[in-house]
């Protein structure tokens, strides 16, 4: 371009025109050319009960590179305690979906597992909000995106009105947090066009504030007051062994499985969003945001060009078993793996597993009956984030995070902080109150 400006002031006067067109149709190209696709990639649970969160994340990877993704473009955030889990029969490897034969299984976590950016403790919401908005703050590697660039953001992990959870419920992503961050990226010109999949209980609840006019495009798994479930549960088998566990959530495991077969550069993003929507039969899937950019825009452009499947994915099994609640996912997990034992010893483990869940479950229903008698909450909640109030969700929700503790059962009753907040127009000071006075008794 330099060469060309140097050349054009020696031409004479009248074909300047014609080469500042041709000038600056260069540039376009040339800008053009160098748009890059991103990723952020994020499993925000741990322990095997969550062994589906893991795969979906692999999977995720998995497509996302086959569908012409550049590794170094991708982040991921896993906690990747499952794949090595001592419950998890095939050590290292991770399957979101059942198959009759070993040999025609895939294994999810072949691609990712020299690919994980954040581990462990390092995955953490502040973390993940430095990470997205390009913050060196994290530690390890950063969104760095530019203004022609498209980013796709996907997160899996439990949830609740307002709020997204990270590895223990030791930190949370809030949702007036994560539209600060979006919010971020835009100023700082760190995409064109941005979409973001959530698959969370609730997560229809983090984008009733999202800015119209920021070019995101997000779909969740759930609305604001529903919870997500499970998909391949019961005893699925890959090669004949038993997975003790959920193989997948069902929003991912649909969206994925599409990719898997459709070339996606024939499907837009509402098609694809339709096609979950229909497919999803226990929650209801939800939109947010950019809606006429995703109805004109192709899938291909954010999701990699599909077709991701593995050669013997004929040979997959079709039986899509039990789906559960994940709210109730530790209890049917315990109860499954009990019923399934046939050591003396482990059987007695279990029961006790068991108890202390149906124990914790009790504790927490009792917990939270106290919290809304004491705020005199009616029946009926508000529990929505669209409200003039919600500058009272993250300390009321990290006050019975950590004074009652959330667990994937009891963020079921997350609803009711969200709902008190609303409820007390904003009062801060009473809710929080409140809820330590209440869950300092248990």
């Amino acid at each position: 371009l330099k060469l060309q400006f140097l050349y054009l002031i020696g031409r004479p006067a009248h074909t300047h025109t014609t080469m500042f067109a041709r000038l600056a149709l260069l540039a376009l190209c040339a800008g053009v050319a160098s748009a890059e696709d991103y990723a952020v990639v994020v499993c925000g649970s741990n322990t095997f009960m969550n062994y589906r969160h893991h795969a979906d994340a692999a999977h995720v990877y998995q497509v996302l590179t086959r569908g012409g993704y550049k590794a170094e473009n991708i982040i991921t955030m896993m906690y990747d305690d499952v794949p090595y889990a001592s419950e998890n029969p095939f050590p290292g490897q991770l399957f979101n979906k059942p198959a009759s034969t070993l040999a025609a299984a895939n294994d999810v976590y072949a691609s990712v597992k020299d690919h994980i950016d954040y581990k462990g403790k390092q995955v953490t919401a502040d973390t993940y909000l430095q990470v997205i908005t390009g913050n060196a703050s994290a530690g390890g590697k950063v969104l760095q995106s530019g203004p022609e660039d498209n980013v796709f953001l996907y997160f899996v992990d439990h949830g609740g009105p307002g709020m997204l959870c990270f590895p223990g419920f030791q930190t949370l992503v809030h949702e007036w947090d994560l539209m600060d961050a979006l919010q971020s990226m835009h100023d700082k010109k760190m995409y064109k066009n941005l979409v973001f999949f959530v698959d969370a209980c609730e997560s229809g609840s983090m984008f009733e504030n999202l800015p119209a006019d920021i070019n995101v495009f997000a779909v969740t798994a759930a609305t604001a007051t529903e919870s997500g479930y499970g998909k391949y549960c019961g005893s699925p088998k890959v090669g004949g062994k038993v997975i003790p566990a959920c193989l997948g959530e069902e929003f991912s495991c649909t969206w994925l499985e599409e990719a898997d077969v459709t070339d996606l550069s024939t499907v837009t993003l509402q098609a694809l969003y339709e096609i979950v929507q229909h497919g999803v039969e226990k929650s209801h899937p939800q939109e947010f945001g950019a809606l006429a950019y995703a109805n004109t825009t192709d899938a291909d452009a954010f999701l990699g060009h599909g077709k991701t499947a593995p050669a013997a994915a004929a040979a997959l099994t079709q039986d899509e078993g039990e789906k559960w609640n994940s709210r109730d996912m530790k209890l049917q997990m315990l109860r499954a793996q009990y019923m399934a034992a046939t050591d003396a010893g482990r059987r007695s483990e279990l029961a006790a597993a068991l108890i202390a869940e149906v124990e914790d479950r009790e504790a927490a229903d009792a917990k939270f009956a106290a919290l809304a008698k004491k705020l005199a909450l009616p029946e009926e909640l508000n529990t929505s984030t669209g409200t003039p109030y919600r500058h009272c969700l993250k300390p009321a929700h990290e006050a019975a995070r950590e004074h009652c503790g959330y667990s994937d059962y009891s963020l079921k009753y997350a609803s009711v902080v969200a709902g008190a907040c609303n409820h007390w127009k904003g009062d801060t000071a009473k809710v929080v109150n409140a809820t330590v006075s209440v869950c300092a008794g248990y």
